[in-house]
């Protein structure tokens, strides 16, 4: 047995020489998206592979590193074999890598003679060839079309570098220089590690080492899988959708739109995502190869289930059952492109993931506080711009403006502002004066948006707008956006929590940038879907908008001093308080809002306040219009307790006694106690259902053609009016039963 001090040493220290690795990589890389945006990560694995310990950056880049080292384990064992001073390298999406940008670098680390561990590193590099600069090709018909993936080449022969696979793996890119410095912190970072982690060995054993992993790799399992048990028994689903328009399609068609389907069961202490439900593959490049699909999904149970357990990847995956059909869109069938599935596909998968564990959650009183709305989505603003500088030299890259969007609300506070991905922690957007010194452009704004976060008793984080044009060059600058969330938004909402704001993307002469100020947008502006490539010459202007985070909560129930102080600090329009939030705001001038005909006039000297009275009508013609007649009050139950069964935080579930005839049980409004349906229906089937257009609420007023083909569901209990639940649909699409009583 291992002593728990020593354990508590070595799991510290192997964190910390985990981190020195990343530190190492950045300050290395001469690349903005490591060394500015932390687009990376590293990783200590068992001798397996299984990932025992993995930076805070991108977690969605490290699931899979364990399937790059059994691949080696698996073909390499005798040719060409795998020795110490031994690297290798791949950007294989369908052998472990996240997609072929994303360059993994795995050695072995030996003691005595044998095999102890592995440690890794990948970055996302700026090119790695292929047709498209950026090494993402939007109409590619398979992966003949994008960059060409590498299997495992063992790049470090006895710890020196082979310059014939440095020279094959280099030839392959537009930005060869940057790639290559990338590619020598990732050497260095991996030496590192093996030099602190043999050294660990000959102060503490290589038995003690391997005691370690053992022990984080079972006591992560076992606190997964007694949380798990703590929480009820139950089936959960989720749809969300993709956008893509295949390589020939005809330019008035609409794109073709792809269906990830999650059904989630927990039963005691196991956890199935079923994807097999999700739409058949498509014939391009936003397809999830499965190590993706296995990177989100399980990053994803990472960040919104395993709060204040230890994160260690290899102890949640024999958790985690995934259920998936090859030859789909989460998982691919060779030669299918999947070169921008992380944009597309991947989100879809983690937005899923996101909410099917925030309605487990909500069903728990005792860990109902890790439920977090979705964080921001790749969106429009999202993709690869190339072209060339003043002296004629070639760029190729992403911005990551992106990475700016709005974070899920908790029970506990609303969302992050501007806050990026919740599954990449460590990440981030560039800063505006790193991309311009890296880049040939010059940005006209970044600026947080107005309206973006999604309304909720807490509400969601808010989105960014940028805007930038070509500088100090005489030559268009080409962008291959990601083009998703722009008809739809993709950041659920939880609780009866409204989604995050869809994204925006465009491209428009300058001069038109001074009428987008207003959130209100001045009515409906109709733009073109982007296309494959968008140019944007002198004289234009890029504008995009990254999504806002999800809202918690019934909007109406939000403390009317709360929206008043997003207000003030702008992250709320006064139009959009009256219309997201039913709350009335008078006073401050003339950009008031139009007074109600029973609200006093506001005087251009009167401080910004609520007007409490016009709040309390408004919104009681709100909770009326949504059943079409005035709601019951709430119903508090017995000494604060629920009434029965926690079925969410708006649905209790009451089991009758023993020897009760009918022993179904019912599903009740947990604040009005209404009797809603039998416990093995369809409850959303018996709640007053609201559809509106997601153009409705658009940042900026922007609508895109194909909208009409989703609706918002708002689903309200027939009694009191609250706001159960928010989904977007196809238009048409049945009623989905999201929570299903085993």
């Amino acid at each position: 047995m291992i002593d728990e001090i020593i354990f508590e040493v070595l799991r510290h220290r192997l964190d910390a020489i985990n981190d020195d690795a990343a530190s190492v990589l950045a300050r290395l890389s001469g690349s903005h998206l490591a060394a500015e945006a932390r687009d990376l990560n590293t990783v200590i694995m068992a001798p397996d592979g299984r990932v025992v310990c993995c930076g805070r950056y991108v977690l969605a880049q490290v699931v899979s590193m364990h399937l790059v080292v059994r691949d080696i384990l698996d073909n390499y064992p005798d040719n060409p074999g795998i020795e110490p001073g031994d690297q290798f390298v791949t950007n294989d999406p369908y052998i472990g890598t996240l997609h072929q940008p994303d360059v993994v670098v795995v050695a072995p680390i030996f003691v005595a003679g044998r095999i102890v561990g592995w440690c890794g590193s990948t970055a996302h590099q700026p090119d790695v060839g292929g047709p498209n600069p950026g090494g993402i090709t939007y109409d590619a018909r398979s992966i003949f079309d994008e960059a060409q993936p590498m299997p495992p080449l063992r790049i470090v022969e006895g710890g020196r570098l082979r310059r014939d696979i440095e020279r094959e793996y280099l030839i392959r890119s537009r930005t060869a220089e940057l790639n290559r410095l990338d590619l020598h912190g990732q050497i260095v970072a991996n030496r590192g590690v093996v030099d602190q982690v043999t050294r660990l060995c000959d102060q503490y054993g290589a038995d003690t080492l391997a005691a370690v992993m053992d022990r984080l790799l079972e006591r992560t399992e076992a606190l997964l899988r007694e949380r798990l048990r703590a929480l009820p028994d139950g089936r959960w689903r989720h749809v969300s959708h993709v956008e893509y328009r295949p390589h020939g399609s005809a330019d008035e068609e609409p794109e073709a739109v792809y269906a990830v389907r999650l059904t989630m069961t927990k039963r005691g202490d196991d956890l199935e995502l079923d994807f097999t439900g999700s739409d058949p593959q498509a014939p391009g490049t936003i397809n999830a190869a499965y190590p993706a699909l296995a990177n989100f999904a399980v990053g994803g149970v990472l960040i919104y289930l395993c709060g204040g357990l230890p994160w260690v990847p290899g102890g949640v995956w024999p958790v985690v059952r995934i259920l998936s059909r090859e030859g789909t869109v989460v998982h691919a069938r060779w030669p299918a492109g999947v070169a921008m599935s992380t944009a597309a596909t991947c989100q879809a998968i983690r937005v899923s993931i996101n909410s099917c564990l925030a309605r487990m959650l909500e069903a728990s009183q005792d860990l109902s506080h890790l439920v977090m709305a979705s964080c921001q989505a790749a969106g429009g603003g999202g993709g690869t711009v190339h072209g060339t500088r003043g002296d004629g030299t070639a760029y190729a890259t992403m911005t990551l403006d992106e990475i700016s969007g709005g974070g899920g609300a908790t029970w506990a506070d609303d969302g992050a502002d501007s806050s990026g991905y919740t599954t990449s922690p460590g990440a981030s957007c560039a800063n505006v004066e790193v991309n311009e010194a890296y880049l040939p452009l010059l940005y006209e704004r970044r600026a947080e948006l107005a309206d973006t976060g999604g309304p909720g008793r807490r509400r969601g984080g808010v989105g960014s707008m940028h805007a930038l044009t070509p500088h100090g060059t005489t030559t268009p600058m080409t962008m291959m956006s990601f083009g998703q969330g722009l008809q739809h938004p993709l950041a659920t909402g939880v609780c009866g929590g409204e989604y995050g704001r869809q994204s925006v993307v465009a491209v428009m002469p300058s001069a038109e940038l001074a009428t987008l100020g207003d959130p209100e947008g001045g009515g409906a502006r109709r733009l073109p879907m982007p296309a494959a490539t968008m140019r944007v010459g002198p004289g234009d202007v890029l504008v995009s908008v990254s999504q806002g985070g999800g809202g918690l909560g019934d909007p109406l129930e939000r403390a009317p001093s709360e929206v008043l102080d997003d207000v003030l600090d702008g992250l709320v329009s006064l139009a959009g308080a009256r219309r997201d939030y039913g709350v009335v705001i008078v006073g401050g001038g003339p950009d008031s809002p139009e007074p109600r005909p029973d609200s006093p006039d506001p005087r251009p000297d009167e401080e910004t306040r609520v007007d409490e009275e016009a709040t309390a009508r408004l919104r009681a013609e709100r909770r009326r219009a949504r059943i079409g007649r005035s709601p019951l009050p709430p119903v508090p139950p017995a000494a604060g307790e629920r009434r029965g069964r926690r079925l969410s935080a708006a649905l209790d579930l009451l089991v009758p006694a023993e020897g009760t005839p009918d022993r179904e049980g019912t599903v009740t409004c947990a604040r009005c106690a209404t009797v809603l349906c039998g416990a093995h229906e369809n409850v959303h089937e018996h709640l007053v259902v609201e559809e509106a257009s997601p153009a409705d609420r658009s940042p900026l007023g922007a609508v895109y053609p194909g909208v009409e083909r989703f609706v918002l569901r708002h689903f309200y209990c027939p009694g009191c009016a609250a706001q159960v639940d928010v989904q977007v649909c196809r238009a048409g699409d049945p009623i989905l039963a999201a929570i299903e009583v085993l």
